[in-house]
């Protein structure tokens, strides 16, 4: 009898401290909408946080719907980094705060001069098209990149402020990293003679405006194109002597397939929602650049 509650009190003594040793590896939790995101964040927080991204690869950030598991993991966040425009932040950050109020929302594209979406979705004026909501593509360009970094730096800071000089250090590495990105893409970039290119879902709105392209969107205003807007980008493309037309794997190809039939133009397939940031947009250059 005193053998089995010494094993008894043996086994509770090694269940308890097993217990603490699993909380004190707990680390603080932080949620992001997009893996471009995750990818930033990671880079800054190294071992000290768990980074969890909402809309994971291959899912639709326009319209994807969390799950139950993710709204479990999510009431342990200690901290949400969003884009700030995506379609899945403005139908649900606001029932995310709702639902736990004391999580605190960072918006990581805060200072950058959002674009407005155009009928023919250019950074140039050469379409009277109206005004559609603001591009929330932010994390497509190593120029504004280098903002949405910052913004996250100054949000986990905020949250764990005992690790500030760590961050700061990691920070500064994924700035470099950011500078590297920039210098590859103006090298490949500057001497690009077909600088317009069609594109499915409108996502490099601020990398064309950065390094001098012309993009045109297939989709309109996040819908299936018209006839018309179809006819649009044809001769677009015959006038520009457009040659690439990129698509991702989020979306519906069918109507680029048509498009890219009727125009003669290469389609690409490119990633720009990957994980691997940098490698996402060098892509899109050598895609352009070997035309």
């Amino acid at each position: 009898m005193n053998k089995f509650i010494s094993i008894l009190i043996v086994g509770l003594f090694s269940f308890g401290l097993n217990s603490c040793i699993s909380e004190k590896k707990d680390k603080p939790v932080i949620t992001v909408t997009i893996l471009p995101l995750k990818y930033f964040a990671d880079q800054i927080v190294g071992n000290k946080m768990d980074v969890m991204c909402m809309v994971p690869a291959g899912s639709n950030p326009e319209s994807y719907d969390p799950s139950p598991n993710q709204l479990v993991t999510l009431s342990k966040s200690k901290s949400y980094l969003a884009v700030g425009e995506l379609g899945f932040e403005l139908a649900w950050l606001s029932k995310l705060q709702q639902n736990q109020p004391a999580l605190k929302i960072y918006k990581t594209s805060k200072g950058i001069p959002l674009i407005e979406h155009k009928h023919n979705d250019s950074h140039r004026n050469d379409d009277d098209g109206g005004h559609f909501g603001l591009d929330p593509h932010t994390w497509s360009s190593p120029k504004t990149a280098r903002v949405i970094a910052q913004n996250i730096l100054s949000a986990i800071i905020e949250t764990d402020p005992k690790n500030e000089k760590l961050y700061r250090k990691n920070f500064v590495r994924l700035i470099n990293e950011i500078d590297q990105t920039d210098s590859v893409l103006s090298k490949k970039l500057r001497t690009v003679k077909n600088r317009s290119f069609l594109i499915y879902h409108p996502a490099l709105t601020y990398l064309a405006r950065d390094y001098g392209l012309n993009q045109y969107s297939v989709e309109f205003n996040g819908k299936e194109p018209t006839p018309q807007h179809l006819k649009m980008l044809v001769d677009a493309a015959k006038k520009h002597d457009i040659r690439v037309i990129f698509i991702q794997k989020e979306f519906d190809s069918k109507n680029a397939q048509i498009l890219a039939q009727e125009s003669g133009c290469k389609i690409v397939v490119i990633d720009p929602l990957s994980y691997q940031w940098s490698k996402g947009l060098t892509d899109v250059a050598i895609a352009l650049a070997s035309e």
